[in-house]
């Protein structure tokens, strides 16, 4: 088992460069095989779930025409998918979803790979996901999921309680279906996930109209086209959740900063307003400064924060948050539970294990909803964290490590790989002692 021995820091400091943000290369690189003509797609960087995912959806039929350090182009397969040898999704959600709904497109039926992690969460299986899609899953012996056509009754409603991506994958696949009208009962919630996708999908001239309980998308069309990727705004809220929780003060630049103007990346800078932290963009140099002082911060906590728009980031700010030294209440995390471990229960417990004071908050009808954090000053630390083979939970964890007063070990360290892969290099840079 790896693991990290994080010791207390000091300011962090220094320039360091970010990864590309994976959700716009996981979009990129779907659009580019459902396109039939090429798509080059620049300031690539590469997690072992991009490329799990790029080699399953070479098995859809996406080929290479050149590949740099930082840029990839291929041609695509367009309305002609179809799946070669068995789909190895591991425990990657995502990778699940956006097979099952490629597998729609094809004649043959088409068998995934599961490791048990995925089989532990009810945000895989979904029956209105399946119904839109005109599909049926039956798990077989070896973690084995056989995906084949299957005409449904009905469409159910899709929804964003468990997972935003059972809208997105459906969207991406409905310009080739007969109808391309999507249900949708939607709180509204974790939108700018849908946003990015719907902005993608233009990229192939596809359009995305909205109306009440529906989404209806229009055909795309190919073209030889160009796709940027923006620098990974979780990735980003790692840093500022580092320098957030550590006591000193701290000065961060980003280098090549790449803004994706996203929903989610306004929200992002939002939160981190609130909570004290500056984030400077420098759109002429390509930069992005981070300074904070934890004391100060602690001064300007608000009462309460949404996380609802930040599913990948909640962890990490909930665990800076728990050495400001004040009270706070993050709301719109229940959907977070929905990820390879239940991750606001697991942040709530390793909290606790650093001597810190945290409630879970449970709404009218006892369902979880709401998270304390009650701070009365650093963590404790002195603890050995699971990370659960998560790599959010193991980024928190660390974040918490760094504010603590004594060192922490932190397990799961190689699961960083799924994300942010040298975060701890990047820490190390900065000046923090990671053993």
């Amino acid at each position: 088992m790896s693991h990290a021995t994080v010791h207390p820091s000091g300011a962090l400091k220094g320039t360091v460069t970010l990864p590309a943000s994976k959700p716009h290369v996981q979009r990129a690189l779907l659009v580019a095989l459902l396109n039939g003509a090429t798509t080059r797609i620049e300031n690539v960087s590469w997690c072992a779930e991009t490329e799990l995912q790029f080699a399953a959806l070479r098995q859809f039929g996406l080929t290479v025409v050149e590949r740099g350090d930082a840029s990839l182009t291929p041609r695509g397969a367009g309305t002609g998918v179809e799946a070669t040898g068995t789909i190895d999704a591991a425990g990657s959600g995502m990778l699940f979803r956006m097979s099952a709904a490629l597998a729609s497109l094809s004649e043959r039926p088409v068998t995934i790979r599961c490791n048990d992690s995925l089989f532990s969460r009810d945000s895989v299986f979904d029956d209105g996901f399946f119904s839109h899609l005109g599909i049926d899953a039956r798990r077989r012996a070896g973690n084995l999921v056989t995906i084949s056509r299957k005409a449904h009754p009905e469409r159910i409603a899709l929804t964003t309680r468990k997972s935003t991506q059972f809208i997105s994958f459906a969207l991406f696949v409905a310009p080739f279906s007969a109808d391309r009208t999507l249900r949708v009962a939607d709180d509204g919630s974790q939108a700018g996930y849908i946003d990015m996708t719907i902005k993608a999908m233009s990229l192939l001239h596809a359009t995305v109209t909205r109306a009440p309980g529906r989404l209806l998308a229009g055909e795309y069309r190919a073209d030889d086209i160009v796709i940027g990727i923006p620098t990974d705004f979780t990735s980003l809220s790692y840093l500022a959740s580092a320098a957030l929780s550590v006591g000193a003060r701290s000065a961060i630049d980003i280098a090549n900063y790449r803004p994706g103007d996203t929903l989610n990346e306004a929200a992002l800078f939002d939160v981190y307003r609130a909570l004290g932290v500056r984030l400077t963009r420098d759109d002429a140099r390509h930069a992005l400064r981070i300074e904070c002082e934890r004391d100060r911060a602690a001064r300007r906590a608000p009462r309460e924060l949404s996380l609802r728009e930040l599913p990948s980031a909640a962890t990490n700010i909930i665990a800076a948050a728990s050495n400001l030294g004040d009270s706070i209440r993050f709301g719109g995390v229940d959907g977070i539970n929905n990820h390879k471990c239940q991750r606001a229960f697991v942040i709530h417990e390793n909290l606790r294990a650093m001597g810190g004071r945290s409630a879970l908050v449970f709404n009218d009808v006892g369902r979880f909803d709401k998270i304390d954090v009650m701070s009365d000053g650093p963590l404790q630390g002195g603890a050995e964290l699971p990370s659960y083979r998560d790599h959010r939970i193991c980024a928190a964890n660390i974040v918490a490590a760094l504010g603590a007063r004594r060192k922490t070990v932190v397990c799961d360290t190689d699961k960083l790989d799924d994300g942010f892969p040298k975060f701890i290099d990047t820490l190390r840079a900065l000046g923090a002692e990671i053993a």
